[in-house]
Protein backbone atom coordinates (compact mmCIF):
# COMPACT_ATOMS: atom_id res chain seq x y z
CA UNK A 1 0.00 0.00 0.00
CA UNK A 2 1.33 3.40 -1.19
CA UNK A 3 0.43 6.12 0.92
CA UNK A 4 0.96 9.60 0.09
CA UNK A 5 1.61 11.99 3.17
CA UNK A 6 0.99 15.68 3.58
CA UNK A 7 2.30 18.01 6.53
CA UNK A 8 1.68 21.31 7.73
CA UNK A 9 0.47 21.81 11.41
CA UNK A 10 3.26 24.91 11.95
CA UNK A 11 5.74 26.20 9.78
CA UNK A 12 7.26 23.58 7.38
CA UNK A 13 5.70 22.22 4.34
CA UNK A 14 6.04 18.45 3.59
CA UNK A 15 4.98 15.98 1.40
CA UNK A 16 6.14 12.07 1.24
CA UNK A 17 5.22 8.83 -0.43
CA UNK A 18 5.46 5.51 1.52
CA UNK A 19 4.90 1.97 0.69
CA UNK A 20 3.60 -0.22 3.26
CA UNK A 21 4.78 1.98 6.50
CA UNK A 22 8.56 1.66 6.42
CA UNK A 23 9.63 2.38 3.00
CA UNK A 24 10.26 5.66 1.82
CA UNK A 25 9.77 6.14 -1.81
CA UNK A 26 10.26 9.82 -2.69
CA UNK A 27 9.73 13.02 -0.18
CA UNK A 28 10.34 16.78 -0.55
CA UNK A 29 9.87 19.47 2.29
CA UNK A 30 10.64 23.28 2.60
CA UNK A 31 11.02 25.08 5.73
CA UNK A 32 9.80 28.43 6.54
CA UNK A 33 12.12 31.61 8.23
CA UNK A 34 10.83 33.46 11.38
CA UNK A 35 13.42 34.76 12.47
CA UNK A 36 12.68 38.63 11.48
CA UNK A 37 9.23 37.99 13.34
CA UNK A 38 10.98 36.36 16.69
CA UNK A 39 8.22 33.28 16.21
CA UNK A 40 5.79 32.09 14.12
CA UNK A 41 3.07 33.92 13.06
CA UNK A 42 -0.03 31.53 12.04
CA UNK A 43 -1.44 33.66 9.47
CA UNK A 44 1.76 34.40 7.55
CA UNK A 45 3.12 30.45 7.94
CA UNK A 46 -0.50 29.65 6.16
CA UNK A 47 0.20 32.20 3.45
CA UNK A 48 3.46 30.41 2.46
CA UNK A 49 2.11 27.02 3.03
CA UNK A 50 -0.40 27.97 0.30
CA UNK A 51 2.43 29.34 -1.58
CA UNK A 52 5.09 25.90 -1.73
CA UNK A 53 2.23 22.70 -1.20
CA UNK A 54 1.15 22.71 -4.77
CA UNK A 55 5.10 22.80 -5.42
CA UNK A 56 6.16 19.91 -3.36
CA UNK A 57 2.94 17.75 -4.62
CA UNK A 58 3.51 18.56 -7.81
CA UNK A 59 7.09 17.13 -7.64
CA UNK A 60 5.98 14.21 -5.74
CA UNK A 61 3.54 13.32 -8.64
CA UNK A 62 5.72 13.99 -11.19
CA UNK A 63 7.86 10.90 -10.09
CA UNK A 64 4.57 8.62 -9.87
CA UNK A 65 4.87 7.43 -13.37
CA UNK A 66 1.55 8.28 -13.99
CA UNK A 67 0.25 6.08 -11.32
CA UNK A 68 -1.76 7.33 -7.72
CA UNK A 69 -1.26 6.64 -4.33
CA UNK A 70 -3.60 3.94 -2.38
CA UNK A 71 -4.92 6.42 0.34
CA UNK A 72 -3.57 9.85 1.29
CA UNK A 73 -2.49 11.22 4.70
CA UNK A 74 -3.13 14.40 6.25
CA UNK A 75 -2.25 15.88 9.60
CA UNK A 76 -5.27 17.24 11.30
CA UNK A 77 -4.60 18.51 14.86
CA UNK A 78 -2.85 19.72 16.82
CA UNK A 79 -1.12 22.40 15.32
CA UNK A 80 -1.85 26.03 14.04
CA UNK A 81 -5.47 25.83 12.92
CA UNK A 82 -4.70 28.49 10.08
CA UNK A 83 -1.79 25.99 8.94
CA UNK A 84 -3.59 22.76 9.47
CA UNK A 85 -6.57 24.22 7.31
CA UNK A 86 -4.16 24.66 3.98
CA UNK A 87 -3.01 20.75 4.46
CA UNK A 88 -6.48 19.63 5.17
CA UNK A 89 -8.01 21.54 2.73
CA UNK A 90 -5.52 20.53 0.06
CA UNK A 91 -5.65 16.81 1.02
CA UNK A 92 -9.33 16.08 0.79
CA UNK A 93 -9.44 18.15 -2.46
CA UNK A 94 -6.77 16.00 -4.09
CA UNK A 95 -8.74 12.84 -2.99
CA UNK A 96 -11.78 14.15 -4.55
CA UNK A 97 -9.88 14.41 -7.90
CA UNK A 98 -8.26 10.66 -7.38
CA UNK A 99 -11.15 9.52 -5.71
CA UNK A 100 -9.30 8.24 -3.08
CA UNK A 101 -10.15 8.26 1.12
CA UNK A 102 -8.36 10.60 3.17
CA UNK A 103 -6.59 9.59 6.60
CA UNK A 104 -6.70 11.99 8.99
CA UNK A 105 -3.15 11.73 11.64
CA UNK A 106 -2.47 13.24 15.21
CA UNK A 107 0.48 15.46 14.88
CA UNK A 108 2.00 13.65 17.93
CA UNK A 109 1.18 10.22 17.22
CA UNK A 110 3.16 11.14 13.96
CA UNK A 111 6.03 12.30 15.99
CA UNK A 112 6.10 8.68 18.19
CA UNK A 113 5.76 7.00 14.99
CA UNK A 114 9.44 7.58 13.84
CA UNK A 115 11.01 5.45 16.02
CA UNK A 116 8.52 2.52 14.74
CA UNK A 117 8.97 3.66 11.01
CA UNK A 118 12.63 2.92 11.49
CA UNK A 119 12.10 -0.12 13.94
CA UNK A 120 9.39 -1.98 12.76
CA UNK A 121 9.87 -4.88 15.30
CA UNK A 122 10.49 -2.24 18.07
CA UNK A 123 8.73 -3.88 21.34
CA UNK A 124 5.19 -2.70 22.89
CA UNK A 125 4.34 -1.41 24.97
CA UNK A 126 7.02 1.09 25.24
CA UNK A 127 7.62 4.58 27.04
CA UNK A 128 8.41 7.81 24.76
CA UNK A 129 9.23 10.96 25.91
CA UNK A 130 8.11 13.79 23.31
CA UNK A 131 9.48 16.62 23.35
CA UNK A 132 9.00 19.45 20.67
CA UNK A 133 8.32 23.39 20.41
CA UNK A 134 4.54 22.73 21.33
CA UNK A 135 4.35 20.05 23.76
CA UNK A 136 6.01 17.79 26.23
CA UNK A 137 5.03 14.34 27.26
CA UNK A 138 5.49 10.97 28.61
CA UNK A 139 3.41 8.58 26.59
CA UNK A 140 2.73 4.88 27.16
CA UNK A 141 3.04 3.25 23.54
CA UNK A 142 0.72 0.03 23.24
CA UNK A 143 0.56 0.35 19.43
CA UNK A 144 1.27 2.47 16.71
CA UNK A 145 -2.35 3.71 17.11
CA UNK A 146 -2.83 3.19 20.60
CA UNK A 147 -1.33 6.20 22.99
CA UNK A 148 -1.71 6.82 26.26
CA UNK A 149 -0.35 10.27 27.90
CA UNK A 150 0.87 9.39 31.00
CA UNK A 151 2.54 13.22 31.89
CA UNK A 152 2.72 15.93 30.54
CA UNK A 153 4.34 19.84 31.05
CA UNK A 154 1.72 22.07 33.56
CA UNK A 155 2.78 25.04 31.18
CA UNK A 156 5.63 25.70 29.50
CA UNK A 157 6.79 23.56 26.99
CA UNK A 158 10.47 22.33 26.88
CA UNK A 159 10.86 23.42 23.01
CA UNK A 160 9.54 26.48 23.69
CA UNK A 161 11.20 27.57 27.04
CA UNK A 162 14.69 27.21 24.37
CA UNK A 163 13.06 29.43 22.12
CA UNK A 164 12.01 32.14 25.05
CA UNK A 165 15.55 31.54 27.04
CA UNK A 166 17.52 31.98 23.43
CA UNK A 167 15.12 35.46 23.09
CA UNK A 168 16.54 36.67 26.73
CA UNK A 169 20.17 36.78 24.80
CA UNK A 170 18.71 38.00 21.51
CA UNK A 171 19.81 34.81 19.69
CA UNK A 172 17.86 34.70 17.34
CA UNK A 173 14.68 32.25 15.98
CA UNK A 174 14.10 29.26 16.38
CA UNK A 175 16.20 29.24 19.26
CA UNK A 176 17.08 25.64 20.33
CA UNK A 177 19.98 24.96 17.98
CA UNK A 178 21.36 27.74 18.80
CA UNK A 179 21.09 27.07 22.37
CA UNK A 180 22.15 24.05 22.08
CA UNK A 181 25.34 24.60 20.25
CA UNK A 182 26.12 27.56 22.75
CA UNK A 183 26.14 24.99 25.73
CA UNK A 184 28.39 22.92 24.47
CA UNK A 185 31.03 25.44 24.89
CA UNK A 186 29.66 25.76 28.47
CA UNK A 187 30.18 23.95 31.92
CA UNK A 188 26.30 21.98 32.61
CA UNK A 189 27.69 22.62 36.41
CA UNK A 190 27.97 26.29 36.99
CA UNK A 191 24.41 27.29 37.80
CA UNK A 192 21.95 25.25 39.90
CA UNK A 193 18.88 25.97 38.13
CA UNK A 194 15.70 24.38 39.64
CA UNK A 195 14.21 21.63 38.94
CA UNK A 196 10.30 22.16 38.90
CA UNK A 197 7.96 19.28 40.50
CA UNK A 198 11.41 16.99 40.68
CA UNK A 199 10.19 15.36 43.69
CA UNK A 200 6.00 14.86 42.45
CA UNK A 201 5.10 11.87 42.61
CA UNK A 202 3.61 11.87 38.94
CA UNK A 203 5.33 12.02 35.42
CA UNK A 204 3.93 15.52 34.85
CA UNK A 205 6.63 18.65 33.82
CA UNK A 206 7.49 22.21 34.59
CA UNK A 207 9.51 24.63 32.40
CA UNK A 208 8.45 27.78 33.49
CA UNK A 209 10.35 28.27 36.85
CA UNK A 210 13.58 27.56 35.09
CA UNK A 211 12.68 29.89 32.56
CA UNK A 212 11.80 32.43 35.47
CA UNK A 213 15.51 31.30 37.20
CA UNK A 214 16.97 32.38 34.20
CA UNK A 215 16.16 35.59 33.66
CA UNK A 216 16.49 36.21 37.01
CA UNK A 217 19.93 34.69 37.01
CA UNK A 218 20.54 37.12 34.05
CA UNK A 219 19.24 40.16 35.59
CA UNK A 220 21.50 39.60 38.98
CA UNK A 221 24.76 38.96 37.27
CA UNK A 222 25.07 41.47 34.09
CA UNK A 223 28.58 41.84 35.30
CA UNK A 224 30.13 38.39 35.26
CA UNK A 225 27.70 36.69 33.62
CA UNK A 226 28.99 33.79 30.76
CA UNK A 227 26.54 33.10 28.23
CA UNK A 228 28.15 29.68 27.43
CA UNK A 229 28.04 28.40 31.45
CA UNK A 230 24.44 30.20 31.76
CA UNK A 231 22.79 28.01 28.69
CA UNK A 232 24.72 24.84 29.11
CA UNK A 233 23.10 24.70 32.45
CA UNK A 234 19.87 25.70 31.55
CA UNK A 235 19.86 23.21 28.95
CA UNK A 236 21.29 20.49 31.30
CA UNK A 237 18.45 21.19 34.23
CA UNK A 238 15.79 20.85 31.47
CA UNK A 239 17.53 17.64 30.19
CA UNK A 240 17.89 16.32 33.83
CA UNK A 241 14.25 16.65 35.00
CA UNK A 242 13.04 15.24 31.74
CA UNK A 243 15.46 12.18 31.97
CA UNK A 244 14.25 11.52 35.36
CA UNK A 245 10.98 11.41 34.92
CA UNK A 246 11.03 9.24 31.97
CA UNK A 247 13.23 6.53 33.64
CA UNK A 248 11.24 6.46 36.49
CA UNK A 249 7.95 5.99 34.65
CA UNK A 250 9.61 3.06 32.65
CA UNK A 251 10.62 1.40 35.91
CA UNK A 252 7.13 2.06 37.08
CA UNK A 253 5.33 0.86 34.60
CA UNK A 254 7.96 -2.12 34.30
CA UNK A 255 8.80 -1.60 30.56
CA UNK A 256 12.04 -2.42 29.05
CA UNK A 257 11.67 0.16 25.88
CA UNK A 258 12.23 3.83 25.84
CA UNK A 259 12.06 5.86 23.22
CA UNK A 260 12.74 9.75 22.01
CA UNK A 261 10.32 11.49 19.85
CA UNK A 262 9.84 15.20 18.64
CA UNK A 263 11.57 17.98 17.40
CA UNK A 264 13.95 18.39 20.42
CA UNK A 265 14.92 14.90 20.25
CA UNK A 266 17.65 16.25 18.15
CA UNK A 267 18.64 17.59 21.20
CA UNK A 268 22.55 16.15 21.17
CA UNK A 269 22.62 16.10 25.14
CA UNK A 270 19.07 14.93 25.57
CA UNK A 271 20.07 11.94 22.83
CA UNK A 272 23.00 11.50 25.24
CA UNK A 273 21.68 11.57 28.36
CA UNK A 274 19.12 9.11 27.51
CA UNK A 275 21.44 6.65 25.27
CA UNK A 276 23.26 6.47 28.89
CA UNK A 277 20.89 4.25 30.26
CA UNK A 278 21.21 1.33 27.48
CA UNK A 279 22.77 -0.77 30.02
CA UNK A 280 19.21 -1.03 31.66
CA UNK A 281 16.34 -0.46 28.79
CA UNK A 282 16.28 -0.79 25.14
CA UNK A 283 16.91 2.81 23.98
CA UNK A 284 15.44 4.21 20.35
CA UNK A 285 16.30 7.87 19.06
CA UNK A 286 15.08 8.60 15.58
CA UNK A 287 17.57 10.13 13.12
CA UNK A 288 17.59 13.37 13.24
CA UNK A 289 16.08 13.82 9.49
CA UNK A 290 12.81 12.64 10.96
CA UNK A 291 13.32 14.31 14.51
CA UNK A 292 10.89 17.79 13.45
CA UNK A 293 7.68 17.89 11.84
CA UNK A 294 8.00 15.80 8.24
CA UNK A 295 5.62 14.21 6.37
CA UNK A 296 7.30 10.41 6.27
CA UNK A 297 6.11 9.49 9.57
CA UNK A 298 2.60 10.73 8.75
CA UNK A 299 2.33 8.27 5.68
CA UNK A 300 3.95 6.04 7.62
CA UNK A 301 1.61 6.10 10.56
CA UNK A 302 -1.53 5.90 8.22
CA UNK A 303 -0.18 2.67 7.04
CA UNK A 304 -1.91 1.22 10.67
CA UNK A 305 -4.66 2.65 9.82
Amino acid sequence: MIILGIETSCDDTAVALVEDGHKLLHTTASSQLHSNTGGVIPERASRMHIEVLPVLVADIISRMNGEKPDRIAVTTNPGLIPALLVGVSFAYGLARSWDLEVIDINHLYSHVYANIFEHPDIEFPHISLLVSGGHTQIIKVKSPTEMEVIGSTLDDACGEAFDKVARMFNLGYPGGPIVSKLAMKGNREAINFPRPMENSKDYNFSFSGIKTAVSNYIKNNKDSLSVEDTLASFEYACVDILIRKTIRAARDFKINTITLSGGVAANKALREELLSYNNEFNIYVPDISICGDNAITVAGLAFYY
